[in-house]
């Protein structure tokens, strides 16, 4: 049953032309399978004197269909269909010249059939050809029949006609079924490719054009297709009515849009880029892709047929970017600079001038803030026209219940607090200089695991928005200036306590060091990114004047992975500078409750390689925060499980291996991984160092996990060999004991 199903169920070809004509062959071929069983089995009944003239034609009819139907399944449907008509018609012949001739229904019926499946299969050429050759069949007959050639033979009964219509009536039904479904089918493809049409029209970018030009050189608009409207707001009708596209064209565009047209005058393409109007004013930027229609025998524009695609966002998202690159540029310079300042006051005027004049903010306060009392004390500000102001007389208490605008910089755990309406927030009243202040923003600025400055802005003279840009730099230069104004104090205070001058130049050195590593990171592994980016910016402008349309999607894949390149390691540095502010109070915890938290957080990596996480039981309490500590175990693991070699099941072990001098227990994290040689013991601790550049990450993590056991008095150190796993020790502190 499955093979009979097959035969007759017509094949299945990805060519949707070759499609429909295998369906309509396949349906003929059966067609004529069948014609000759009620033909033999007439001669068998009533006339068997022509059994064996109908035997033959059957057997050769039978075995010439059977061919062509395996021939076209095996996707040969062209060569099928000349097969079948060329030898259909060949067979009708020799069957016309050897029965009555013209006078014969092979000649009357079987030549009309004949012409009406060539023209289904092969086209109206191929009906043309097989009727003039049918024709001509039959003239030859006429005069060989009039030679005495052929004779009329056998004239047939009544039931001998009723037998072969019986034949060709529900033949000539099935042809003229075929060539309706063929109809059918053409128009419902027509409906749906207008259809397709018609959607993506309204969700494309682009429309295409053609303008004439007339022998004066005036153009007019001759029609418009795609998403003319979406783009300029305008009906055809309407547009031609305004005047068009120079009327709509934004006036620093003129000049450039003329020197595009003297391109196309001398029969070049151009691609151009330019702002035009919409109907409701808004500017648009557009790409124009626009071709010479060129009059050879007068030498002359004759028309311009083009394309208009909208390229808003991507000009958007262009310029946006350019904006942040030179903000991040200026605030590598800024740190570059503020390492080589030394006094407080020289620091200070340094931060002022760099969110002042580098990062365009009109107002900004600098407030210097004293964890131990939680009080801030006014240092440098600006007035309503950009002037630097001394504010050092202005002091407050933040120990009350009223929320401010450094208590919520100071609590958020990114250090930055924005609003968009700062007076409707703080309930400012009129009269306040602060009185109907929109866009404010407040970073405060860390020096390792404490506040020691807030810096506050705003654009209330100007009235300009805060961009999403100037709080990034903002939030990033926080960090340089906490650093920066920390080491000031050292130094300040180096100048006070001749004393204790050692201890402070050590603190002062470190200080330093961190703040070079710092500013050489973010520097060096910036850099990298932001030359791929400004360097494909330049192809993507070369290939897009070009119209190398190929080349434009994979120059914005590229700046597009520099770009998230330059992002990731933007979160990496910022969440490297919080760290050691223990943001979340110290609370005790027990150790085991942090390792479950952490396996939660990297169940993802876990599972995707099978990996099995081995827990010793009753660990300690621990004293510490809880946020961070979690972070630590969850690195560790997720290193393990990255690390591991293939084919083999990473299995990790955590537990503790009894405690150090002071009495802090020794916690462990080991792995079965690849292994670390000796020799990199130390270095896998430092920033952005990767034994393997191939793997993922930026190569902070385990610098993270470092600062933060530091940062709870503890240590963290390694044993490893290449090839036997690694081993993590670290120390916390326990829980304070309840008196």
């Amino acid at each position: 049953m499955k093979f009979i199903r097959t035969i007759l169920t017509p094949p299945l070809f990805e060519d949707e032309t070759k499609r429909q004509q295998g369906y309509i062959l396949h349906v003929i071929l059966w067609a004529l399978i069948l014609v000759p069983i009620p033909y033999f089995i007439y001669a068998l009944l009533w006339t068997p004197e022509n059994i064996q003239r109908a035997s033959i034609q059957a057997l050769f009819a039978e075995s010439v269909n059977i061919l062509l139907l395996i021939l076209m399944r095996r996707g040969q449907v062209k060569l099928a269909s000349i097969l079948q008509v060329g030898i259909f018609w060949s067979f009708l012949t020799v069957t016309a010249f050897t029965g009555s001739g013209v006078q014969g229904e092979a000649y009357l019926l079987g030549y009309t059939l004949i012409i009406a499946i060539s023209g289904i299969l092969l086209g109206g050429a191929s009906a043309l050809v097989f009727t003039l050759l049918s024709l001509g069949a039959g003239v030859v007959m006429v005069y060989v029949q009039a030679q005495g050639g052929i004779s009329p033979g056998f004239v047939g009964s009544p039931l001998t006609t009723w037998i072969i219509s019986l034949v060709l009536f529900p033949f000539g039904a099935i042809l003229q079924n075929l060539g309706t479904r063929s109809v059918r089918q053409a128009l419902a493809r027509a409906r749906a490719s207008e259809e397709r049409y018609r959607l993506i029209s309204k969700v494309s970018s682009d429309y295409t054009f053609s303008t004439e030009v007339n022998a004066e050189g005036i153009m007019r608009l001759n029609w418009v297709a795609g998403a003319f409207e979406q783009i300029t707001g305008y009906t055809y009708e309407e547009y031609v009515a305004e005047g068009g596209w120079y009327a709509r064209l934004h006036p620093d565009d003129v000049e450039k849009d003329k020197r595009e047209l003297d391109n196309l005058q001398r029969n070049k393409s151009i691609t151009s880029e330019v702002r035009t109007f919409m109907k409701d004013g808004e500017i648009r930027w557009v790409r124009v892709y626009a071709h010479p229609v060129w009059d050879a025998d007068k030498n002359q524009l004759r028309g311009i047929v083009g394309a208009v695609q909208d390229i808003t966002e991507r000009k958007i998202t262009e310029d946006r970017e350019t904006q942040r690159q030179a903000y991040l540029q200026k605030v590598l310079e800024l740190g570059k600079r503020m390492t080589e300042v030394s006094s407080l006051r020289t620091t200070l005027e340094k931060i002022w001038q760099g969110v002042h004049d580098d990062l365009g903010f009109d107002r900004l306060g600098i407030f210097l803030y004293d964890q131990e009392t939680n009080t801030v004390r006014g240092t440098l500000g600006t007035d309503n026209n950009g002037r630097i102001v001394e504010e050092w007389n202005y002091a407050r208490s933040l120990d009350q219940d009223k929320p401010t605008s450094f208590t919520r910089a100071l609590e958020r755990p990114d250090g930055l607090f924005f609003t968009n309406d700062f007076s409707k927030e703080f309930e400012i009243s009129n009269g306040h200089e602060m009185y109907n202040v929109k866009d404010f923003a407040a970073v405060s600025a860390w020096a390792g695991d404490k506040p020691v400055a807030i810096i506050a802005v705003d654009n209330h003279p100007s009235g300009r928005r805060i961009t999403s840009e100037q709080l990034e730099a903002l939030q990033l230069f926080g960090g340089y200036a906490g650093l920066a104004i920390q080491n000031a104090k050292l130094n300040t205070a180096l100048e006070d306590e001749l004393n204790h001058r050692q201890s402070l130049i050590d603190e002062l050195e470190a200080k330093n060091a961190e703040l070079e590593q710092f500013t050489y990171t973010v520097s060096h592994d910036l850099k990298s990114p932001l030359v791929t980016i400004t360097g494909f910016l330049s192809f993507l402008e070369k290939d897009a004047l070009e119209g190398r349309m190929d080349r434009i999607k994979s120059t914005v894949r590229r700046i597009s992975s520099a770009a998230e390149k330059m992002q990731l390691l933007l979160n990496d540095l910022l969440e490297l500078s919080r760290i050691g502010r223990l943001m979340n109070p110290p609370e005790d915890v027990p150790f085991e409750t942090i390792v479950h938290e952490a396996i939660d957080h990297v169940r993802g990596r876990l599972d995707a390689v099978n990996a099995i996480v081995e827990i010793q039981r009753d660990f300690p309490v621990i004293r510490g925060d809880r946020a961070r500590l979690v972070e630590v175990v969850q690195n560790l693991l997720d290193n393990a499980a990255k690390y591991s070699p293939p084919g083999v099941i990473p299995r990790i072990e955590i537990g503790t291996s009894g405690v150090n001098e002071r009495g802090c227990p020794i916690f462990y994290v080991r792995d079965n991984g690849i292994g670390i040689e000796p020799q990199f013991h130390e270095r896998i601790f430092g920033l952005f160092n990767k034994l393997d550049s191939q793997t993922e990450g930026t190569g902070v993590g385990l610098a993270l996990v470092k600062r933060i056991i530091e940062v709870h008095n503890g240590r963290i150190w390694v044993e490893s060999e290449k090839g036997k796993g690694t081993t993590f020790h670290f120390t916390l502190p326990l829980a304070q004991t309840k008196e």
